[in-house]
């Protein structure tokens, strides 16, 4: 029996994987970073002990391997049960229920014939062979991913599970806040791309590095962690060994305990130099790739020095500080490359389905963008943090734009305003009113002179023509727009009722 107990997006999870168990023969499981998807695996792997079934859980780096091993021990497994498919690591017994493999190693043998549940880490990681596996084995078959946007996972999982999302997991505490800044922004004008790596679709690398090896942009990565990085526990995502090398070299020269970690790397030095990040010898782990999966460490601060077009890149990375730890009330991130322009904020990067699940998908495409456009964050040109979409005033610096909006950045406004016709709002727009409606309310509040929630909906409503159903509350610091438009509603009213507000 576990030790633990599953937590309740956990128990969910469960519950929606239990509900359609008969139904179905491959799910892919969707959690981001810290929702505990290897306890999850472990919750059932017990169960299918308790039937006497027989389980594998695949693993894509040897890293993983050791880590998922210990997490089942120390989850309350038994030990005696746990066999490997790696290399020649032992104990290999395929009899033993719990079979812990690397996908590398398994895709050059025969598979085993006496599998009841396969389990596969990181399924958005293609191997053809691996593929083949689920597709004709009839077996059972449970994906984990926290970023399932390969295009190709619609045709290999009939089931799409998604207990929870990252933004409810900032907002209950199981993950960490993040503060964006985005200090220096690269021309990318040029860069050729393709689908050039497991991360999907993304730039061309050498054309890349060949950018982001400038003198220029390697002293604002160094430059601005010394100003603003706080002296936090720090990784930072380079493009090739080269750039790595770079920054490692300027950081270690302006005095700053930096180490490089790449795929050549071996494992022993690899958990040394974790070791000394871990107790803070080590300031800044210098990377190329190695750290997107399996590295749970204590970080609090994020350079992110690689621009990307890939979506799965781009969570995979950042989602190594947004982990929690005693003491962290939120991660810095600081976007070197222009990716938050193009990707925006990690939460908002959402799907309800697996891509190519069926024809309708082919559809959604334009909707997509124009939704995408709609929440993409804005950058504070006075501090350089990066705003969600709507908001007027930068909560960092206080800077509030002349014209009312960063006009430059801001893809859905275009310059309509000019013209005679009525602004069209959008989803966003309708948010940022209701929130600084509801801040408005607040302030009343607090002094002394309060106003009802009526009087809050009944404002949206003469402005939008409909009730603020499906909102949040979340205060917004009032604009010089929406406190005029309040203020107008107050002088026409008294001049009706002969009273004043």
């Amino acid at each position: 029996m576990l030790n633990l107990k599953p937590k309740a997006k956990q128990v969910t999870g469960l519950q929606m994987l239990s509900r359609d168990w008969n139904d179905y023969r491959t799910f892919l499981l969707s959690a981001p970073v810290g929702y505990g998807k290897t306890f999850l695996s472990a919750y059932l792997v017990d169960k299918m002990i308790q039937q006497g079934k027989r389980t594998m859980f695949v693993a894509p780096y040897l890293t993983l391997v050791r880590q998922t091993a210990a997490r089942f021990v120390q989850y309350g497994l038994p030990e005696d049960e746990i066999g490997y498919v790696w290399r020649d690591y032992q104990p290999h017994d395929p009899q033993r229920l719990i079979q812990i493999a690397s996908a590398d190693t398994l895709i050059r043998r025969e598979f085993p014939d006496n599998i009841d549940l396969l389990i596969i880490d990181e399924a958005h990681m293609k191997r053809r062979a691996l593929l083949d596996i689920i597709r004709d084995s009839g077996i059972k078959v449970i994906g984990l991913s926290g970023t399932p946007f390969a295009p190709w996972m619609g045709k290999y999982f009939e089931r799409f599970v998604k207990p929870t999302t990252m933004k409810e997991l900032i907002s209950i505490g199981d993950l960490s806040k993040y503060e964006f800044f985005a200090p220096t922004k690269p021309d990318m004008a040029g860069v050729k791309t393709g689908n050039l790596s497991a991360f999907g679709n993304d730039y061309n690398e050498d054309q890349v590095a060949e950018i982001m090896c400038g003198s220029e942009l390697v002293g604002d990565v160094v430059k601005n962690w010394l100003q603003h990085g706080e002296d936090r526990p720090t990784i930072c995502f380079c493009v090739n060994k080269s750039h790595a090398n770079y920054i490692t070299m300027e950081f270690i020269r302006a005095g700053v305990n930096a180490e490089i970690m790449v795929a050549e790397t071996p494992a022993e030095e690899r958990h040394m130099t974790i070791h000394r990040f871990e107790q803070g010898a080590t300031k800044i782990i210098v990377n190329v790739g190695v750290l997107v999966a399996g590295f749970d460490s204590d970080v609090r601060c994020i350079i992110y020095a690689r621009p990307t077009k890939s979506e799965i890149r781009w969570l995979q990375c950042l989602g190594r500080g947004l982990r929690t730890a005693p003491g962290k009330d939120h991660c810095l991130i600081f976007d070197h490359s222009g990716s938050v322009h193009r990707l925006g904020y990690p939460d908002d990067i959402e799907y309800d389905d697996l891509i190519g699940k069926n024809d309708g998908m082919k559809a959604a495409p334009q909707a997509a963008k124009q939704e995408k456009a709609e929440k993409m964050p804005k950058e504070c040109p006075q501090c350089h943090y990066m705003k969600r979409a709507g908001v007027y005033i930068c909560p960092k610096c206080g800077f509030k734009p002349l014209t009312g909006e960063d006009v430059e950045t801001d893809a859905s406004r275009g310059l309509k305003r000019l013209s005679r016709k009525a602004k069209v709002y959008n989803k966003n727009e309708k948010q940022a009113w209701w929130s600084q409606i509801k801040y408005y309310q607040r302030q009343r509040i607090l002094k002394g002179k309060p106003l009802s929630d009526g009087w809050a909906a009944h404002t949206y409503k003469d402005k939008f023509g409909e009730w603020p159903r499906g909102l949040s509350d979340f205060p917004m610091e009032t604009s010089p727009e929406v406190w005029n438009y309040i203020k107008s509603k107050f002088i026409a009213y008294s001049k009706t009722s002969g009273s004043t507000q």
